[in-house]
């Protein structure tokens, strides 16, 4: 994302200062800003090190549903701690002060690891996705947006927004059509969730550090503006892609860890898949890295081997 504007960032410093004297900027910056939010270090006057991250245009619930996030995840997840939130007065901005978890994004040194230490890793993070998912929710929706009744009004949101922007980003209509089938013949499926969890929803390398060390290891979650309340097999279908991609050897062991077990739960864990590479689909063609034809005509293939 674009860095926030000079005038805002001065704003939030203020804002953030004047509620609670001390933290200061410390020169620290993440590798890589997120698509939601810019990041900066902060350091208070105790040496602690915190994260300010903020949330151009503060109209939406986007800081609101972090700051939820973090707190119901901190009982079974290494997440950072909330110091202070809030938005400026002309909402032009929200803001988080949060503690900053030590270690190294996963992304950031996946190249330098050796398969065994990768494969290690994939294991603890399918470990973790289902302690998360032992939160329990009693609607399924974003945690603070909108709500539904069931997992089948749920699923059929999520298809009617997804396939109507894949078909304008270039997605074959046909094999859309295909999809919305398969959504339909898996509804059986869909309603034998018995209940939502709390779901990331991008519980992915990219938002989980390691701790230094001989054998690396995971040292925390960041990145919860996208949690929700939902099926936890369609959290664990988004880093199945995830994994996919990058190291598909490890699959299983994201499986055999996660431990997905019966068979309306591996219908549910395939059809998300789909969905979730739809909506991948759509932001390539969107947002057209370099060598996006390609990823798109690939994860076409993808829907279509399985649909």
């Amino acid at each position: 994302m674009s860095p926030v504007d000079a005038s805002v960032l001065a704003a939030v410093l203020a804002a953030v200062q004047e509620r609670r004297p001390g933290p200061a900027p410390d020169g620290w910056t993440p590798n890589v800003q997120g698509a939601v939010g810019q990041v900066l270090g902060m350091r208070d006057a105790d040496g602690t090190q915190l994260a300010l991250k903020i949330y151009p245009g503060a109209s939406d619930t986007r800081p609101a549903a972090e700051v939820l996030g973090l707190r119901l995840a901190a009982s079974v997840l290494p997440v950072p701690r909330v110091m202070l939130h809030g938005a400026l007065a002309d909402r032009s901005a929200g803001y988080l002060l949060m503690t900053r978890l030590p270690g190294v994004r996963w992304a950031d040194v996946r190249s330098a690891l050796d398969p065994r230490s990768a494969t290690a890793l994939t294991s603890q993070a399918g470990g973790l996705l289902r302690r998360l998912h032992s939160v329990r929710g009693e609607r399924f929706g974003g945690l603070l947006g909108p709500r539904y009744g069931t997992a089948w009004e749920r699923v059929t949101a999520l298809r009617d927004a997804l396939l109507p922007a894949y078909v304008r980003s270039g997605g074959p209509s046909l094999l859309a059509g295909r999809v919305a089938h398969l959504v339909q013949s898996r509804r059986a499926a869909v309603e034998s969730c018995p209940a939502p969890v709390l779901c990331h929803h991008d519980f992915i390398s990219g938002n989980i550090l390691l701790a230094d060390g001989p054998a690396p290891t995971i040292a925390g979650v960041v990145d919860l503006e996208g949690a929700a309340w939902d099926d936890p097999m369609s959290d664990l279908a988004q880093t199945l892609v995830h994994v996919a991609f990058h190291a598909p050897a490890d699959v299983e062991a994201l499986l055999e860890a996660y431990g997905p077990s019966t068979h309306l739960e591996r219908l549910r864990l395939d059809l998300f898949t789909v969905l979730h590479r739809v909506r991948e689909r759509s932001w390539v063609a969107l947002d057209r890295p370099q060598g996006w034809q390609g990823s798109a005509a690939r994860l076409d293939a993808l829907i279509a081997a399985v649909v």
